[in-house]
């Protein structure tokens, strides 16, 4: 009987052996995939965002009420990411992944005029990382921007209310006009999120007052307006 104990213990001796091996290469395995995490170089700011004409300048951490989906939710320490369109192109929309010890963190924009700087909040609210960023990438869409108008005047008169008249010699109709966040202060965009505000329909010399959301003398821009 002997011999069948010895085998039985030979046996459970092996697969202690085979435990103790797999353990070991999984902890090398795991000690390699943090060396590689930790050797990679970070991305020195400012960088190009790989794919696209956006540099970044600096991650920032944001409290306040979040209006990147105009929930209006308050956010305490939510990431946020400040981008420069180099391009000589208004940025109809952009979406860039930065990829941190801590995590991928996305940020979306629409309307990034050129020469330009905008801060914009983490998608997922996700707090600011505390890690450089490692790699980025990301997308952009440029369209021309068609029934563009230069001929309205536009003047805010009060907290919340502007002026538009049509200075042009021609009737204007489906007037329609696009702003953000803006700080004058500073000369930044504030918020990837682009507002717009119907004028309606505007003969030649008139005006129309118009209460947009949102919008604050200082502290808010009009991009563009179109019409027909």
């Amino acid at each position: 009987m002997w011999h069948v104990y010895f085998r039985r213990f030979a046996l459970s001796a092996f697969a202690v052996c085979i435990t103790i091996l797999l353990s070991f290469c999984l902890v090398a395995l795991n000690t390699q995939t943090v060396q590689a995490d930790t050797q990679r170089a970070a991305l020195q700011f400012p960088f190009l965002i790989e794919g696209t004409d956006l540099i970044a300048e600096y991650f920032l951490s944001y409290e306040g009420d979040y209006f990147e989906d105009q929930s209006g939710d308050f956010v305490m320490d939510c990431g946020g990411l400040c981008v420069y369109n180099r391009s000589d192109t208004q940025i109809s929309f952009a979406s860039v992944n930065i990829e941190t010890l801590d995590g991928i963190y996305t940020f979306e924009g629409t309307c990034i005029p050129p020469h330009t700087k905008v801060v914009i909040l983490e998608k997922y609210k996700s707090a600011n990382p505390e890690s450089g960023a490692y790699f980025a990438a990301g997308k952009t869409v440029c369209t021309t921007k068609t029934n563009v108008v230069n001929a309205l005047q536009m003047e805010v008169i009060a907290v919340g209310c502007m002026k538009v008249t049509n200075i042009s010699a021609s009737p204007l109709s489906n007037i329609t006009l696009y702003y953000k966040r803006y700080d004058s202060q500073w000369d930044i965009y504030i918020g990837g999120v682009t507002y717009a505000i119907s004028a309606g329909d505007l003969q030649p010399g008139e005006s129309i007052l118009v209460f947009p959301d949102n919008y604050a003398k200082g502290y808010s821009k009009v991009l563009y307006a179109t019409a027909e």
